[in-house]
């Protein structure tokens, strides 16, 4: 029984939104793969299943697959086309695509060139202000500042920061905690009880990060 011709793979790559070439992007960015197949035959039209399997980078262990597309395409003959497969990383990790014709592997992107797709969380900055009163035992502190995106300056929001003073011996101890306001600012109140500092502590603010942004820590700040 004679086999059906299919349609032959060409090319394809990352891209990002823009249609420009890619191999780094932030996770929850729209980027596509641009995947170009061609009809060789003359005098026939080319009906084929096309599907797109994209995986993530998993270490030692079997990549996961995070999306699988399939295309039922028919091109004239001497004909090509390009299609797109729109993604958005979820988390931060590496990227790369499988393509089949037909159930037959014809594409499996190296590790090398051409590139494949890295996704990153966006850095941050953390600034903690001198609080404006000093830590005596019983009187309230106000302890404030602002998280922001290091690439924009923007204010980052509903994220929480916790502050804490350096113990040398043992674990810092959590002094307290809030979560910033639309425009990144927060606010933490602490009520310092009896405690053993005598003249100085320091203390930091950190913010332990998330599924978009890194995590990011101050500079200790020492206070009477």
């Amino acid at each position: 029984m004679t086999k059906e011709p299919v349609l032959q793979y060409r090319s394809s790559g990352w891209m990002n939104s823009d249609g420009q070439t890619i191999s780094t992007c932030l996770v929850y960015d729209p980027v596509q793969i641009e995947l170009l197949v061609e009809n060789p035959m003359r005098k026939q039209t080319t009906t084929s299943l096309v599907k797109v399997a994209i995986f993530r980078d998993n270490g030692i262990l079997p990549d996961d697959k995070v999306k699988e597309e399939s295309r039922i395409m028919t091109l004239p003959p001497l004909s090509n086309r390009t299609i797109s497969i729109y993604f958005s990383p979820k988390q931060e990790s590496g990227y790369h695509y499988t393509i089949f014709i037909e159930q037959e592997k014809v594409y499996d992107q190296p590790r090398k060139f051409p590139p494949r797709l890295y996704a990153s969380r966006r850095e941050t900055a953390i600034i903690l202000d001198d609080p404006s009163n000093d830590f005596l035992a019983g009187s309230p502190v106000t302890l404030a500042g602002k998280l922001v995106s290091a690439d924009t300056g923007e204010g980052i929001s509903d994220a929480k920061i916790n502050v804490y003073d350096i113990r040398h011996m043992r674990r810092d101890n959590l002094m307290g905690f809030g979560t910033t306001e639309n425009d990144g600012t927060f606010i933490i109140e602490r009520i310092t009880k009896g405690t053993h500092w005598t003249k100085t502590v320091e203390i930091y603010a950190k913010f332990e990060g998330d599924d978009v942004y890194k995590p990011s820590t101050t500079s200790p700040l020492s206070l009477s």
